[in-house]
């Protein structure tokens, strides 16, 4: 059954209680990409739902037609989307309407392998994933850091950075102009819009938290976390000072904030595997490591080689938008304009 599922709130409900559910098939999460984006969210779901009204099974997917072409993502601008599928019998039934559409499908799938052993789709990409189990006291946690974690944590305590939690929409445009500063100067990239961050915060409330690490008053690095089930996800984060440790401030800051809420994992997030140095700043702190695999399969004769000329138009308009002697707000505009089209 393939169905829009904006607006069906017994859909969203049925699918919050499967166990392969995380932030990024969650109504809120979802929902604050597509308004963003304008993407439509559609699921394939079983014809039958489960006696409990509880999800057997479901794909959540957007279909995009764009400068790319036309493709199906499963949880576009997501770490990952794990199809809802606990038996290779419902990922076939769920997968196949999609197949049947006749244009390329990309999935990023954290825990569940059906699709990575789907002969169907192959292995593009991968990326690491790390985790922290919060499901123990605080002190088995500070003694599982590398010892650099510990000692940047208490550098940066002894250099008066001091860490101030906010949920309001001012705290996350502090956090947005240090995210745009670091994505223009260090990456090159263009940054998100804000209306995505509005969204975010409009969807989750208090869900939604910004640790601001601040020296006498200013913001020198901010963490966007988000609670999600029983895990903390962290989410989003820049900074404009290194030297003394905030960021490692920040993690310990948000395991801390995990605990206080109950929860039982700290979610770290995506990292490329070309990033050695993103790599061995998660693994200080991390008790899991895992692979998130982006898969594709692509229909037979398949002829449309849009994407690769549209992603090198993109590459070199991001360079050229990204040029220190382009004003901010125009780089900020030409994010909100083309983000869309990085998906």
């Amino acid at each position: 059954m393939l169905g829009t599922i904006d607006g069906q709130p017994a859909m969203w409900r049925a699918i919050a209680h499967h166990p392969l559910n995380s932030l990024f098939s969650s109504r809120c999460w979802t929902e604050a990409v597509a308004r963003t984006y304008g993407f439509k969210v559609s699921a394939s779901m079983p014809n039958d739902m489960g006696r409990d009204g509880k999800a057997e099974g479901a794909i959540l997917f957007s279909e995009l037609s764009d400068l790319k072409g036309e493709r199906i993502v499963c949880g576009p601008f997501s770490d990952y989307c794990d199809p809802l599928a606990n038996d290779v019998d419902t990922w076939r039934e769920l997968i196949a309407p999609l197949m049947s559409l006749g244009v390329p499908i990309t999935l990023r799938c954290l825990c569940n392998q059906l699709p990575a052993n789907d002969e169907r789709f192959v292995k593009v990409s991968e990326a690491a994933w790390h985790g922290v189990d919060l499901d123990r006291p605080e002190s088995d946690i500070w003694d599982g850091f590398w010892g650099a974690a510990r000692q940047n944590i208490r550098k940066a305590q002894r250099s008066g950075v001091k860490v101030r939690a906010g949920q309001q929409l001012d705290d996350l445009r502090v956090f947005y102009e240090m995210h745009c500063h670091v994505r223009k100067s260090k990456y090159r990239l263009l940054p998100q819009p804000f209306a995505f961050f509005e969204h975010l915060h409009a969807s989750f409330a208090d869900g939604l938290t910004v640790l601001l690490a601040e020296v006498d008053g200013a913001p020198v690095a901010a963490t966007v976390f988000i609670e999600c089930g029983d895990t903390l996800y962290y989410k989003f984060n820049a900074s404009v000072e290194c030297g003394m440790c905030p960021n490692d401030l920040l993690v310990w800051e948000g395991i801390r904030l995990g605990q206080r809420r109950d929860l039982k994992q700290f979610d770290f997030g995506a990292s490329d595997l070309d990033q050695p140095g993103l790599l061995r700043y998660k693994r200080k702190f991390a008790t899991i490591e895992r692979r998130i695999f982006r898969l594709q399969f692509e229909p037979e004769g398949y002829l449309d080689r849009r994407a690769p000329a549209t992603n090198k138009a993109l590459r070199s308009l991001s360079y050229w938008l990204t040029d220190p002697s382009v004003p901010d707000q125009v780089t900020q505009a030409a994010g909100s304009d083309f983000y869309a089209l990085f998906c």
